[in-house]
C-alpha cells in the first residue's frame, strides 16, 4: 500500500489508466475508481472517511468535521485520452500528503481539513468541464445530462441518477487550495519551482456545425458544391486569425468530425468543438464574434463558459509567505475546479508546480520530484495559516485583488 509522501502516491495512482501511449481515466469509470480506491486507503491511514456526493465528488473528511468551514484542497483524476500523469494527480497527491502532516502534527482545527476529489473536470467526454464543481455551484442546470458522448451515451446514463442533489455542497467549504502541474513554460525560465495564481482567464468551449451537401467526389463539378468540409477550414482558419488580432487571446479547435466520412464522397456535414480563452470576457466575446461573422450559415451553439476570476489575495500571500523567493505570480489560461468556487464566492488560491518542459494534456508532462516535495511544504503551511484557530478562515480569507 502506498504512503501518503506525494512521490509514492503519484506513482501509486500512476498506475491506474495506464495505456500504450499514455494515462485515460475517463469520468465515472472503473480507471477513476481505481485511481480513486488509491487515495481512499492513503486517506483512511490519516484518519479521513471516503464518501462521494450525488455528483461523484469523493470528498475525503474528518469523523468529526463541522457541517460548515471545511479548509479544503484537492483536485481530480479524470484524465484526456491518452494524458499525462500530473495534471489533476499531482494536486490530489499533494494535498493527502499536506493534510496527513497536518493531522499526524495534530494541530488544532485539523478536523476542518478536508481533502475533496472532483468529477469529470476534464470534461472532453461529453462537452462538461469541470462537472463537478460546478454542479456543487449550480452553474450547470439538468439540461447538460441529454449531452452524447461520441458513442451516443448519454451523460445521464454515465453518471449517478441525481447530481443535482449536490449542489450547494460548496458552501461547506470556508476555503480551498488547488495544487497543479505548470501548464506552460514560464516558471523555468524564471528560475523558480512554483507559481502563485493570480487568476484564471475568460474561456468558453463552443459546438459547431456545418452542413453542406453529400455527393459522389468524381462526378460532383467545383461550380455548386456544398462541401461542408470546406466550411470547417474556413472556421478553423477564422479562429486562428481572430485570436491573433486580439491580444492575449487564443482560439482553438480540438475536434472535427466529417460525415459521412468517405474517401470518394464530398462531405455532407462536419461538426467540431471550438475553444477560446482571452484575459477578459469581453476579449474572448470579441474573438467568438469575429468568427461568428466570418462563417456565416455555421451554427455555433456554447457548451460552457466562465469569465475568470482573480483568487483571494490572502491565500495568495499565505502562499507566497511559504514559498519565499520559491514562488512568483502566475496567470492561468486552464479552467479549474478552484475557479468554479472562486466565481461562486469561496475564497480561493492555486499553487502551480514548474513543469520542465511546458508540455500539460500529454504522457511527456512532467515535474520533479524535489519541486513536487516542494509544493507539499509550502501547501503544508499554507493549509496551517488558514485553519490556525488564532487567525480564523474570516479574517485569513476573503479580501480578493481587484
Amino acid at each position: 500500500m502506498p504512503d501518503s509522501d506525494v512521490v509514492s502516491l503519484l506513482r501509486a495512482i500512476a498506475r491506474t489508466g495506464r495505456g500504450a501511449r499514455g494515462w485515460t481515466r475517463p469520468p465515472w469509470s472503473a480507471t477513476v475508481r481505481a485511481a480513486e480506491s488509491v487515495v481512499i486507503d492513503v486517506a483512511a491511514e490519516s484518519g479521513l472517511v471516503a464518501s462521494h456526493d450525488a455528483a461523484g465528488n469523493l470528498w475525503l473528511i474528518d469523523r468529526a468535521a463541522p457541517p460548515t468551514g471545511l479548509i479544503a484542497t484537492g483536485s481530480h483524476l479524470d484524465t484526456v485520452p491518452d494524458g499525462g500523469a500530473f495534471d489533476g494527480a499531482l494536486g490530489v497527491a499533494t494535498a493527502l500528503d499536506a493534510v496527513a502532516r497536518l493531522r499526524a502534527a495534530a494541530i488544532p482545527g485539523r478536523e476542518r481539513l478536508a481533502v475533496i476529489v472532483f468529477a469529470d473536470e476534464e470534461g472532453w467526454r461529453f462537452g462538461t468541464p469541470i462537472f463537478g464543481s460546478r454542479v456543487l455551484t449550480g452553474a450547470y442546470g439538468p439540461d447538460v445530462l441529454d449531452r452524447l458522448d461520441a458513442d451516443g451515451v448519454r451523460l445521464g446514463d454515465a453518471c449517478p441518477p441525481d447530481p443535482f442533489a449536490a449542489s450547494g455542497g460548496h458552501r461547506r467549504l470556508a476555503a480551498f487550495v488547488e495544487v497543479h502541474v505548470e501548464q506552460g513554460l514560464a516558471l523555468t525560465p524564471a528560475g523558480v519551482p512554483l507559481g502563485v495564481a493570480t487568476g484564471l482567464a475568460a474561456r468558453s468551449r463552443l459546438a459547431f456545425v456545418c452542413d453542406g451537401e453529400a455527393n459522389h467526389a468524381g462526378t460532383t463539378p467545383m461550380t455548386g458544391r456544398r462541401d461542408a468540409l470546406v466550411s470547417a477550414a474556413r472556421l478553423v482558419l477564422a479562429a486562428d486569425e481572430s485570436a491573433r488580432a486580439e491580444p492575449g487571446a487564443v482560439a482553438t479547435v480540438g475536434t472535427l468530425v466529417v460525415e459521412p466520412g468517405g474517401s470518394n464522397v464530398v462531405p455532407g456535414r462536419a461538426t467540431g468543438t471550438l475553444d477560446v480563452r482571452a484575459p477578459a470576457p469581453e476579449a474572448r466575446d470579441a474573438v467568438i464574434a469575429a468568427i461568428t461573422a466570418a462563417c456565416p450559415g455555421v451554427v455555433i451553439r456554447p457548451l460552457a463558459a466562465d469569465d475568470g476570476v482573480r483568487f483571494d489575495l490572502a491565500i495568495r500571500r499565505a502562499l507566497h509567505t511559504a514559498a519565499g523567493a520559491d514562488a512568483i505570480d502566475l496567470a492561468s489560461y486552464a479552467g479549474h475546479d478552484a475557479g468554479v468556487l472562486a466565481a461562486a464566492g469561496i475564497p480561493a488560491g492555486m499553487l502551480f508546480v514548474r513543469s520542465p518542459n511546458g508540455i500539460s494534456h500529454d504522457p511527456l508532462e512532467t515535474a520533479s520530484d524535489d519541486d513536487c516535495r516542494r509544493a507539499v511544504a509550502v501547501l503544508t503551511a499554507a493549509l496551517a495559516e488558514l485553519v490556525s484557530p488564532d487567525r480564523g478562515v474570516e479574517s485569513a480569507a476573503g479580501a480578493v485583488d481587484a
